[in-house]
């Protein structure tokens, strides 16, 4: 009578067996946390909430995720553009998709390293929380902060927030 050796035992001894497990298992894990993000170059900067990525050959638009930057033609609409372009301009970056806005625009929060962008757009005073459509808990506390120093967009004594600036322009 044949006597079973365990599971363990037999792997233990059968290294490809367990390195194909193991690539199965990374690969599985992989695909879990990539699911809905990937890494891409980004081509063009539209606006401070707004701009292109390159994957596979093809440019993908996207909207940064729980912020709304001031318009083009807008106090700080310029500088907005401008802040954003200095960090992410011809670097690779992450994607971690979140939605898709009414444009079919992948809406999305980019990621520089460990440095969130949508976050650092706020912190900088160069983008309002976008309240309605906001998932990110510390977006609030960072526009707080930047309107308490000051920064970017709260230099200024009223700013418009970019939404009521695009709703005056569709009522002339």
């Amino acid at each position: 009578m044949k006597r079973k050796i365990p599971l363990f035992k037999r792997l233990q001894h059968n290294p490809i067996i367990c390195i194909v497990i193991l690539l199965i298992a990374v690969g599985f894990y992989y695909y879990q946390i990539s699911e809905n993000s990937f890494t891409a170059e980004v081509i063009h900067v539209i606006d401070g909430d707004t701009l292109d990525v390159l994957v596979v050959n093809q440019p993908i638009r996207i909207r940064l995720a729980g912020i709304d930057a001031p318009e083009k033609g807008q106090a700080f609409g310029s500088k907005a553009k401008k802040a954003l372009a200095d960090r992410v301009k011809n670097k690779v970056v992450t994607v971690i998709e979140v939605d898709k806005d009414q444009y079919q625009r992948m809406v999305a929060i980019i990621k520089l390293d460990d440095l969130n962008i949508n976050q650092e757009m706020v912190r900088l005073g160069m983008a309002w929380v976008y309240t309605n459509y906001n998932q990110d808990d510390s977006l609030p506390l960072l526009e707080t902060k930047a309107r308490a120093n000051k920064a970017g967009l709260w230099s200024q004594s009223n700013p418009t927030p970019p939404w009521l600036y695009r709703k005056q322009l569709s009522n002339k």
